[in-house]
Formats: C-alpha cells, structure tokens, sequence
C-alpha cells in the first residue's frame, strides 16, 4: 500500500540542514526561533537566512514560537515571511483570529501536548482544547508530547512518544476536518508504524532524524523520508 503523509523535519538550524530536507522530499522545515529552553533555538536574525533561501522541491519553513511577546511576533512575521507559524505553548485563541485577519497569508498551526506513554490522559479535556483552536479558525495541529526535565516542562524535541493508540482516539473524538499531524519520538524505525497507527496528516520530528541536537544526519533523514512514502 502507498500513502502519501506530510512530513516536517524540525529543529532545523542550518541552510544545509533545510536543504538535506529539501533533496529527500520533505515537505517543511521547522526553525525555532528565540525559545530559551531549545538548544536549537535560533534568533530572528539568525533564522533569516533559512526563510530567504530558495529551495528545490517546494519545501516551506515554519517558525516555532513558544509565549513570544507579541510585538517580537510581529517583527517576526515582518522579517522571516514564514510559511506558517507553530505555536508550541497554548495560543490565546484571540491571538489566532486577529493574526488570521492581520496575516492572511500565513498559516497558523497550534501544537496540543499530550503526556507520554503510560500517563493518564483526559480525553474530554483534549478535546475541549482542540475544539476551541480549530472555532478559532487554526490552520493544522500537532499532537506532540509534553516532558518533565529536572522539574521543568519541556515542550517540543523531546524524543518522548505519546499513547498513539490515545491518539488515535482523540482524533476519532474530535473529528476535525482539521490537518492533524502527529509529533513526539518519531524516527526512521518507527514512523511506519506511528502512521499506520494514528492516521495523520503528517509527521513533525526533530531528534529523530539528528547526529547531535541542531544537526541533521543525512541518513537518517533519508530513511526516515523513504519510510514514511512507502508503506
């Protein structure tokens, strides 16, 4: 069987990280722009020459942001033009419906955390959360995986999976026509399987497909590219 599902190589800090992305087929690169507990957060200014490359393929960048003031956010979407926006901490829904008025062109995507794997999960109030971002007009959604470091949430990059048998019921629940992509512990050995299993969109995965935190091993991002076309 042949399925065709999205994918977005994250953590991207370099041109040539976006542009091994780019030559195996992916289909967006994620950059995580001034976010204090990555390692591979970039400024805006350092992030500028990713969005103003020209890549092969149609590969598109996306900006992850977590409580960025809201003035910094403008100067980012002035400066970077990104294809979309991915709100890692929880959006204010009225944020999403002004940007949605005031920038058009840009597509605003919201990632919901779930707990990892064998934690309890309140399906009623997940659904209540992804009910409200997508009234509010969100453009695609990732169901990620939250992680407590030395007492500290960590959101993004984790390498941790969810339940995506819990996933998979969420999405059922909700029944958005929504883009629903799916994040957290994805890597080459495993995506078929967290396709198969959960159904999304698309995947989103960063230290999956990495030689070190913020660099991209070719091979990996090979594999993980050509397991998850050819099912």
């Amino acid at each position: 069987m042949s399925t065709h599902c999205g994918v977005k190589i994250c953590g991207t800090t370099t041109v040539e990280d976006a542009q091994l992305a780019a030559a195996h087929g992916a289909d967006y690169f994620g950059v995580v722009v001034e976010v204090d507990f990555s390692p591979r957060s970039l400024t805006i200014n350092q992030a500028k020459p990713l969005f103003s490359t020209s890549y092969p393929g149609g590969i598109q960048g996306v900006a992850l942001v977590f409580h960025m003031e809201s003035a910094r956010l403008e100067e980012l979407l002035q400066t970077l033009s990104p294809h979309a926006v991915q709100f890692l901490s929880l959006a204010d829904p009225a944020l999403i419906r002004r940007l949605k008025q005031e920038y058009p062109g840009v597509a605003l995507w919201q990632s919901v955390h779930l707990p990892e794997a064998g934690k309890d999960v309140d399906l009623k109030i997940f659904a209540e959360t992804v009910q409200e971002y997508v009234d509010a007009g969100i453009d695609l959604l990732i169901f990620d995986t939250v992680a407590v470091l030395k007492g500290v949430e960590k959101f993004g990059g984790t390498g941790l999976t969810s339940d995506w048998n819990v996933v998979r019921e969420l999405m059922d629940k909700v029944k958005t026509s929504v883009p629903v992509w799916l994040a957290g512990g994805i890597d080459p050995e495993n995506v078929a399987r967290a396709i198969r299993t959960v159904r999304p969109a698309g995947v989103d995965l960063c230290s999956g497909v990495e030689a070190e935190p913020g660099k991209k091993d070719p091979e990996k991002v090979r594999s993980l590219l050509e397991n998850s076309r050819h099912l």
